[in-house]
């Protein structure tokens, strides 16, 4: 492989190491090496706890419960039916499917049968889901992919793109199946999951993980988080993020057990809280923007005891909020890692009596990893210089599928840093850091257009080479705004008349994920630019009620309550007019404003409204008529207790 090409470090002196800290920061640092199976697939340890502790509790879903005997036999009969239909090792199945026991039982069928599973979100649009599908036959010698789905999902998947296989519908002819175990066709070094990321140039690309490296990373987490403990995680959040991976395969690695909650992406906060209040699960896998949720609505009680945050900037004012709104000691780590190193590389276990502001360290790294910062030269830096993130070790991807020329640019066999004479193979994160005095790193952002919001890593020219595909949009640029700590991403484009945001939004949700479509949209006459002809972002104005553009089917509120509803969320979501139909969440209501809307809305109107109710009722008018049906109620109980005649309510 060649050289990766170095993301320019403008602005920062170069320092390279001296010898003591060569020693501590590169050599003992990197000191990871540790024993693992790496002879056996994740497979293998699921059965080894199926020998162990048939007759326990694997998964549950409401009342559904299959002990570890039972999930074991309901994946044997599925890979028994993929092996019939010719479905093998060096296949690839697509997942399209909601949480449920069923979707699990998929995923170990699925890897039993020694092909690599390909998890898409339920809210996966359809032109995403034809390109990932294109993308998939293009890279298997125009194979159409199998498609595992339900019913209600099947509408969403071209049919001429896949063999779609209908898991509820088809239930018969699994059943059918013979249940007895049968030699895994799985192999170490063969793919077990292949997870879309989003792509600059506009096209998701598939990041390729053998067993070998999950099961690094799985032996790893499983120490480290159950420390011998059977420990219950819940399963909740989109099977296409690959902080999923760890609610997934630690439990049924270490005889624990997976509590599955359902619930639409654009209520998954809601599902958050109700995993805290359940009291069903010890340990909880989330981002910081879940955490800032349960930190604003922590429940008097809750079982969970152990936190690991992952897929952003983890910011450690909210690392102490949490310990100290939890009624009970809590563990909380911070785990980083991209995709492309499986899941996570380095974790650091946060303190309360840490004396930091700004982040979270990123900690040390993981088994068999090893974590260097180099400079433009691809030399180690000195603590305290900048440099770019290179990850090393077991935990690295295959590549990109389909996609050697992103591989070879992304990975590398360079110098080792350790000795400057040996190779070694490199994965070029893209992301800034540096060493503190502490001797742990501090994760800077990135350096390139990528960001992460809601811990969804976003491309940001994917989402402007949809938007160029407007046929009015001539040129346009899409950045992050941070206003009260709430990011927002705003679309910047130039068109030689105006376009409707309506048809814009729509546009793009055709082949964006619900989390890419921008909040706010400001129609340019150019774009700024640097002296050297490109779009100078830094020069791009805020979002603002003079340049963000309204949706032109503005239907203005009527009641009194949709007026002071329409205020209220415009000072939160910083909106020029708020329409009678306008949802909340489409607003950019991300999870911080969430609660802070709920405040508000109880202090303003005198009722308490629930934070379903918002989920519910998302538009202002639906949300509106509720408040009003909450007042008229509690002032006919008072009128009632009181026998006094009731008065018209005032707004």
């Amino acid at each position: 492989m060649n050289k990766v090409v170095p993301i320019a470090l403008d602005g920062v002196a170069l320092a390279q190491l001296n010898d003591t800290d060569h020693r501590a920061l590169v050599i003992d640092h990197n000191a990871t090496a540790t024993p693992f199976p790496s002879d056996k697939t994740i497979i293998d340890l699921f059965r080894d706890q199926v020998a162990h502790h048939p007759d326990d509790e694997a998964i549950r879903f409401g009342a559904a419960t299959l002990t570890y005997r039972e999930l074991d036999a309901r994946s044997n009969q599925l890979t028994a039916y993929l092996a019939s239909t010719g479905v093998g090792p060096g296949h690839i199945v697509v997942l399209f499917m909601e949480h449920s026991i069923e979707v699990v039982v998929a995923i170990l069928g699925i890897l039993k049968a020694g092909a690599a599973y390909v998890p898409l979100d339920a809210a996966t649009p359809k032109g995403r889901i034809a390109t990932i599908l294109k993308d998939i036959r293009d890279g298997t010698d125009g194979t159409m992919p199998v498609t595992i789905t339900q019913a209600r999902l099947r509408s969403v998947i071209p049919p001429e793109l896949a063999d779609i296989f209908v898991l509820d519908a088809d239930f018969g002819s699994i059943s059918n199946q013979p249940d007895s175990s049968r030699a895994s066709a799985a192999a170490p070094g063969e793919p077990a999951y292949i997870i879309f990321t989003s792509g600059s140039t506009g096209t998701p690309k598939g990041v390729v993980i053998e067993h070998r490296s999950l099961v690094n990373y799985i032996w790893w987490a499983a120490r480290m988080y159950s420390s011998g403990e059977r420990l219950a995680w819940p399963l909740f959040s989109s099977l296409a993020f690959d902080l999923t991976v760890t609610t997934l395969f630690t439990p049924l690695v270490t005889g624990g057990r997976i509590v599955v909650y359902l619930g639409d992406p654009g209520v998954q906060n809601m599902v958050v809280l109700k995993v805290v209040e359940d009291n069903a699960v010890d340990i909880i896998k989330l981002t910081p923007a879940h955490l800032g949720m349960i930190r604003n609505s922590a429940p008097a009680t809750t079982r969970l005891r152990k936190f690991i945050v992952g897929g952003e900037d983890f910011k450690s004012e909210l690392a102490r909020d949490i310990t100290k709104a939890i009624p009970h000691p809590v563990e909380l780590y911070n785990e980083y890692g991209p995709t492309e190193a499986t899941v996570g590389c380095m974790i650091h276990r946060f303190d309360i009596d840490e004396d930091r502001s700004g982040s979270v360290p990123i900690g040390v790294p993981a088994a068999n990893t090893g974590i260097y910062v180099l400079d433009e030269m691809h030399r180690p830096t000195s603590p305290g210089v900048i440099g770019q993130l290179f990850i090393a070790g077991d935990g690295l991807a295959r590549g990109y599928f389909h996609r050697p020329d992103l591989t070879e640019e992304r990975f590398c066999t360079a110098a080792d840093p350790r000795d400057g004479v040996s190779t070694l193979r490199l994965y070029a994160t893209g992301d800034l850091a540096r060493w503190n005095a502490d001797g742990r790193l501090d994760f800077l952002g990135r350096a390139d257009h990528q960001v992460k919001i809601g811990g969804t890593r976003i491309e940001l020219g994917e989402i402007e080479a949809r938007l160029l595909s407007y046929p009015q949009v001539e040129d346009c640029a899409v950045a992050v705004t941070s206003e009260d700590g709430v990011e927002r991403l705003v679309a910047y484009y130039v068109s030689p008349a105006p376009v409707t945001v309506a048809d814009l939004r729509a546009h793009l949700a055709e082949e964006l994920l619900p989390s890419m479509i921008p909040t706010h949209y400001v129609r340019l006459k150019r774009m700024p630019l640097t002296s050297n002809g490109k779009i100078d972002r830094a020069s791009l104005p805020q979002p603002t009620a003079e340049n963000n553009e309204p949706a032109e089917d503005f239907e203005a509120p009527e009641t009194e309550t949709e007026k002071k509803l329409a205020a209220l969320w415009g000072g939160l979501l910083k909106a020029q007019q708020i329409g009678r139909r306008d949802n909340f969440f489409e607003l950019g209501g991300a999870s911080l404003l969430v609660t802070r809307a709920m405040a508000q809305m109880r202090k303003a109107f005198g009722v308490d409204v629930q934070l379903r109710n918002l989920f519910e009722r998302p538009t202002l008018a639906g949300l509106a008529e509720l408040i009003d049906a909450l007042r008229w109620a509690a002032a006919s109980a008072a009128a009632s207790s009181s026998n006094e005649p009731l008065e018209e309510i005032e707004l």
